[in-house]
């Protein structure tokens, strides 16, 4: 959509076409900008205060869009194998009741939001640009109804004479739609990277849990967690861990390797997403506690019940933010949780080397795993409830303001 192709095998013509799709559309949202820039700061020299403030939320939107599409486009090749490493490490064989479960519930979990984040934004761009379309066609029809914008640009001439209204009109609709679309690609990849690998640090806790095979005994009752990986062992006559196997030393040891690998491949992953969003989430999580301060003293002050606008606005910023920071949270939880399967797993079984090992990985899986903003803090629940509480403060000082 934004003009950044993730395959590969592209011809010279093909690459050109899509590169000039990408400045195109990254030329129109910088245009959009600077016309509201300039226009906000006219209003600041010559409006009101309330004037300057309905323009605050649109312009930190299109910032936080525009950082976001460029990084894609600057590290596409990063971007693309965050999309297909995680794809190689699904399982492709047959896969137990537990593994299913934790699949199937994150790729819900993910439809859900990716539906509602995107209709959520539709539905914010559609706010801002059917009520001029309806009073365009109202106008058009000898209705005595004023034409409107749904956005402050400043232009060089006076947009109300001939058809340059309908020009006006077009071209603020694309870059509404551009901008909402681009933001919208920006944020629910960084939600598809951490559902993917969120979802492998899942797994990958089932699979050390499976690691050793502890026979149930006075020691080990059959109501413990354990106990029921043990049943599966004891319960397939087929299942090449069977007690009886002399090469089980050496099995452990290569599915251990493989568990260590794979961990060290999700750390490094993450650090991509952190290296990639590190910046835009910054500016993102900035810009958003003064969208929703400014869109809650716009809903309080200037719009009136019946009107959406700010309304959509703010509950938008809202979700967007709690959005990231809840997939900010899985990354934690999840990744802790290696540590714990590897407490819960029958290392007491395991011969000395490996339990050496298995300590090791233990004591850097208590390291959590997280992406920040800019190192200033860590994306997560926490962080989502400062920003609205900012929020609320900055709202608060400015209704006092505003009364005096």
């Amino acid at each position: 959509m934004i003009g950044v192709p993730l395959n590969e095998s592209l011809t010279n013509f093909s690459s050109f076409c899509w590169n000039s799709l990408f400045w195109f559309n990254f030329a129109n949202i910088l245009l959009s900008i600077a016309l509201e820039t300039t226009n906000m700061f006219v209003m600041a020299s010559i409006g009101t205060f309330l004037d300057l403030f309905t323009m605050m939320p649109c312009v930190g939107f299109l910032i936080v869009t525009i950082a976001k599409i460029y990084k894609i486009k600057r590290y596409r090749s990063v971007f693309k194998n965050l999309m297909m490493e995680p794809r190689d490490m699904w399982p492709t064989g047959r896969i137990s009741e537990d593994e299913h479960k934790i699949i199937s519930d994150a790729m819900d979990r993910l439809r859900i939001v990716v539906k509602v984040y995107f209709l959520c934004n539709a539905m914010l761009a559609s706010i801002f640009t059917v009520p001029s379309m309806i009073a365009w066609i109202k106008n058009r029809t000898g209705q005595d109804v004023e034409l409107i914008f749904g956005f402050s640009y400043w232009l060089p001439f006076d947009p109300f004479q001939g058809h340059r209204y309908e020009i006006v009109y077009f071209v603020q609709t694309f870059h509404c739609f551009l901008s909402a679309g681009s933001m919208v690609c920006g944020d629910l990849l960084f939600c598809i990277f951490l559902s993917h690998i969120t979802t492998q640090f899942s797994l990958l806790a089932i699979r050390i849990n499976k690691l050793i095979y502890v026979p149930i005994d006075d020691q080990l009752v059959e109501s413990y967690s354990l106990a029921e990986y043990s049943k599966l062992h004891t319960s397939n006559i087929n299942n090449p861990k069977s007690t009886n196997d002399k090469d089980a030393e050496q099995r452990h040891i290569e599915e251990f390797t493989f568990i260590v690998k794979r961990h060290r491949a999700l750390i490094r992953l993450s650090s991509d997403v952190e290296d990639l969003y590190t910046f835009t989430l910054l500016v993102n999580f900035i810009n958003s506690s003064i969208i929703i301060c400014f869109c809650l003293f716009c809903c309080a002050i200037i719009e009136k019940w019946n009107e959406f606008n700010y309304k959509i606005f703010c509950l938008t910023s809202i979700l967007q933010i709690w959005i990231l920071c809840w997939y900010g949270q899985q990354l934690l939880d999840t990744s802790t949780g290696v540590a714990e399967a590897l407490y819960n797993c029958g290392w007491y079984v395991a011969s000395k080397g490996m339990k050496k090992s298995m300590l090791i990985m233990m004591q850097r899986s208590q390291r959590k795993v997280y992406v920040t903003t800019y190192g200033f803090s860590i994306v997560s629940l926490d962080s989502y409830t400062t920003i609205l509480k900012t929020s609320w403060s900055y709202f608060t000082l400015l209704i006092n303001m505003y009364k005096q």
